[in-house]
Formats: C-alpha cells, structure tokens, sequence
C-alpha cells in the first residue's frame, strides 16, 4: 500500500479547515483557529515546522491575542514541551469487525440529530450553535453517520474524503451507550463507504484520549505520529 503521508495529512488539515479560519503566515505556517471552539486543540492549532523563531511568535500571537492556547504539530522533534501525541493510522483488515448496530448515513433533514449526538459525545454542549453551521456550511463535503440503539442516537461519526482516502473523524460515543459497540459499528460503516470510494479509510488518536488500543483491535496500523506542544503564554 502506497500510503503517501501527504495525502493523509492534507486530508486532515482540509477537514479541519472546515472548523476553522486557516490562516497562512510568512508562507511557510499553516494556523487553524476558531475561538468558538476555543480549549479544543484537535481543531485549533498550527504547524511551524521549517520556520524560523520568529514565525512561532507570530503564530502564537493569533491565538493569544484570541486568548487561545497555542498548540503546535511536529512530525519531527521539538524544543517545546510536549503535551500529547497524535497516531495516523490506517485500516488494514477490513473484515476485523463482522457485525454491528443500525448506522445511517444521514440527510440533510437530519443535520440537528447529528450535531446534538456530536456535541453529547464529545460533552461539549456549548458548541452545537457553531457545530451546526459548519456542518451545514460543509455538507456536501462529508457524509455524516449516526449510530442508533433502539432508534435513539448513540454515536456519531464525519467521514472526508480528499487525495483518494478518507478521512474518519469525529468518532464518539454518548457516555450511556458506551461499551455497547457503537465505535465499532461506526467503524463498519466508514470501512464500507471508504472501500467504495477511495484507496483506504485513515483515522488520528490522541494519546490523552486513550482510544488506540480500540482502533488497533477494529484493525487499524499505524503509519506516523506527530507530537503536540504547547507554548506557554507570555506572563
């Protein structure tokens, strides 16, 4: 399998950019930044990698003057301290997860139940009004997936495509219907929906959130990893 790392990264920055205002600084910085979703650094954040000090500077500024934490991505080592670290992993056995729960693809009728299951998932309640209008903004871009148990939402999932691979993103469980097999359904379905349209399905993790060994065991490998650092803000 030709991986092609770029491909997968600028899936990943393309998405995100959907969130976000991305911003190009002394053309060599790529910033993602939007304050309504500020304290999340999956969305928020920049990559400096090749740039000189100074630009670190001005990229922390766009978030400090939002007063954001900056977050930077390194695929290489870095002078900052790290806070976390994100795998790339890619689906190599398909045929991992044999059955699962009721997942839809959903309409554009349905954008209200996506983003409220989204938003329980992820507990961030506070983000459904922005949360819905960049889902309805970038619609036509993704496919949007729930899961259902019993006809009640329990998970949601944002599949991307771009480069000739998919994305999967937004991958969550509401805290009641945890354990119950909803991630991997959601799974499922995106493995189904990638093979018909693309080379491969791809997904991050973040070490903070724990979440590796599930994708291992749903047969995904990892291909790269990149650290997460913070730059402390000025006293």
């Amino acid at each position: 399998m030709d991986f092609d790392i770029e491909r997968m990264e600028d899936n990943e920055w393309s998405f995100c950019s959907l969130w976000t205002d991305r911003l190009r600084i002394d053309d060599c910085a790529d910033v993602l930044v939007n304050a309504r979703l500020a304290g999340d650094y999956f969305f928020n954040r920049a990559r400096t990698e090749g740039c000189p000090d100074k630009t670190e500077g001005r990229v922390a500024a766009e978030f400090w003057n939002r007063g954001m934490d900056c977050h930077l991505y390194f695929r290489s080592s870095s002078k900052h301290r790290v806070v976390d670290k994100m795998y790339t992993l890619w689906l190599k056995d398909q045929n991992s997860i044999k059955d699962g729960l009721d997942v839809r693809i959903i309409d554009r009728a349905d954008i209200p139940a996506w983003v409220k299951t989204f938003c329980g998932a992820f507990e961030v309640p506070s983000w459904e009004d922005e949360v819905g209008r960049i889902v309805n903004a970038s619609f036509d871009q993704l496919d949007l997936l729930v899961c259902y148990i019993d006809e009640r939402p329990a998970g949601s999932a944002a599949l991307f495509r771009k480069n000739n691979v998919t994305g999967l993103y937004c991958l969550g469980t509401i805290p009641e219907f945890r354990g119950k097999g909803v991630a991997k359904s959601l799974i499922r379905e995106s493995a189904r929906v990638a093979h018909e349209h693309s080379d491969f399905l791809f997904v991050q993790s973040l070490e903070s959130e724990g979440s590796l060994a599930l994708y291992q065991k749903a047969g995904f490998e990892i291909v790269y990893q990149k650290t997460i650092c913070l730059l402390p803000r000025p006293v």
